[in-house]
């Protein structure tokens, strides 16, 4: 059976983009499948706009890095922290991103 163990989209900066403010979103998915011990977290990255009339809409520029899978073979009792850690580490990765 598989378990939903994260769902979470974090605002983790923000960006000008043409005079118009755009929040740097950092996004995970993560299920665990008991039988099997797999954890799989899906990752990706946004831009989400900030004005009203683009409440929304998201884009993906191209220094944003790819969407990720990551996928590992823990312990259920040990599966949330281990995509907690994933999801850090995915934040990291996009900040790092984040033009100056």
């Amino acid at each position: 059976m598989i378990h939903a163990l994260l769902d979470i989209t974090q605002v983790i900066g923000t960006v000008a983009i043409d005079g118009a403010v755009h929040k740097v979103c950092a996004e995970a998915v993560a299920r665990h499948d008991h039988p099997t011990d797999q954890l799989t977290v899906s990752l990706r990255a946004f831009l989400r706009a900030e004005q009203h009339d683009h409440i929304g809409e998201i884009t993906l520029p191209d220094w944003l890095p790819a969407p990720q899978t990551v996928t590992e073979h823990v312990a259920a009792g040990e599966a949330h922290a281990m995509a907690n850690d994933v999801f850090q580490s995915w934040c990291h990765k996009v900040t790092g991103t984040i033009p100056a």
